[in-house]
């Protein structure tokens, strides 16, 4: 969409809106701008996703005017952003390049055993166990000074959620379908090549993904 068109379809849409609802489509914009998703399972964010497909050709347009395109998920229950000139991608630190991979393959599996109503929900030795099978552990444990930021990331991104603080080995961890687009890879066998990169020493210290 060009930024002419996008500019009279935000005029003419924006324009219908109530003023209570032009404010939660301020706050939720700032809220994409901010986390980048959202999805209708978690709790938070349930009504702001249908909120963003009940007035989508706003949203898209005024996207567009700032150079970021809105996907919409639906199979998926999931909202993103995405800069058009590739702006504002993030590098991470190694441990979370690592830790988003495994718990991208770990998803996949739980995602044959649920139903479509159901979470996918992780136990945190799951990832220790995972981090060990491939050798990036080299049989000893992922520190919680390592771990802990790197899992504070990935929930602040509506990627995961969890609730224990203490990251004990029997933490439940909530997967969201969020985690899908986050790792832009289209199966799980060039995860695993990837993972197998950083385990043969492949990572730097610091890695680009193509999270915006």
């Amino acid at each position: 969409m060009n930024k002419s068109k996008a500019l009279t379809q935000f005029h003419e849409q924006y324009a219908t809106l109530k003023e209570g609802e032009k404010t939660i489509f301020s706050r939720v914009v700032n809220k994409l701008l901010q986390v980048n998703f959202l999805t209708r399972r978690k709790v938070g964010d349930t009504n702001d996703y249908r909120f963003i497909l009940a007035y989508k050709e706003s949203f898209e347009a005024f996207f567009a005017l700032i150079d970021f395109e809105l996907f919409i998920a639906r199979e998926y229950e999931v909202v993103y952003i995405e800069n058009v000139n590739l702006f504002n991608h993030m590098r991470l630190r190694k441990t979370e390049s690592v830790l988003t991979l495994v718990i991208r393959i770990l998803y996949q599996r739980k995602m044959d055993l649920v139903t479509l109503d159901e979470d996918v929900e992780i136990y945190l030795h799951e990832i220790h166990a995972e981090l060990t099978r491939i050798g990036y552990l080299d049989h000893k444990r992922i520190t919680k000074d390592q771990l802990r930021p790197a899992l504070s990331f990935l929930r602040s991104y509506n990627i995961i959620d969890y609730i224990d603080r203490g990251l004990h080995d029997d933490a439940r961890i909530k997967i969201y379908p969020t985690i899908l687009f986050v790792t832009n890879l289209d199966n799980i066998k060039e995860v695993v090549a990837k993972l197998d990169s950083y385990v043969e020493g492949g990572g730097d210290s610091d890695e680009e993904t193509d999270e915006d």
